[in-house]
């Protein structure tokens, strides 16, 4: 597509998309809503935890948390993966971290009751790799258990 065709579709967009809001450090100015930030992930509580029905740490992330592919063999947890596509040369593998110790057999979240855990947070690649470094680029995922948190 020609450059100049491409700068009429975005400049399309952007008429029928409205007047633009502006936000920055300084706050909003005059006539200009000010947006609020980024949420920093998605938290899951033990609240909707409960409300979903969940036995088991990996029966509640099926549930409940989004953008992740949860693989099973012979009805066993496998493994954690992102939702879309993924690049041959780079690991796809969500981390999950449990009580802040990394986990590296998903099978223990078969293990775990449903009833004991506080939260599930999930970070972005980009959440994940500020955190927690660079070998978190698909993902984390962080549960917090009530005998984790004494």
């Amino acid at each position: 597509m020609p450059a100049r065709s491409l700068l009429r579709l975005v400049h399309r967009a952007l008429l029928l998309a409205g007047p633009l809001v502006y936000a920055g450090c300084a706050g909003a100015g005059p006539g200009n809503v000010a947006t609020p930030p980024p949420r920093p992930g998605s938290l899951v509580t033990q609240e909707a935890i409960a409300a979903s029905g969940a036995k088991t740490a990996w029966d509640a992330l099926k549930r409940t948390v989004p953008y992740v592919h949860l693989r099973e063999s012979r009805g066993r947890p496998a493994r954690i993966t992102r939702r879309g596509p993924a690049s041959i040369y780079l690991d796809d593998q969500v981390r999950l971290m449990v009580d802040n110790v990394r986990v590296y057999d998903v099978q223990l979240l078969d293990q775990i009751p449903a009833s004991d855990i506080v939260t599930i947070e999930l970070l972005s690649g980009l959440e994940a790799t500020t955190r927690y470094g660079a070998t978190s680029t698909a993902g984390l995922i962080i549960i917090r258990t009530k005998t984790g948190s004494q």
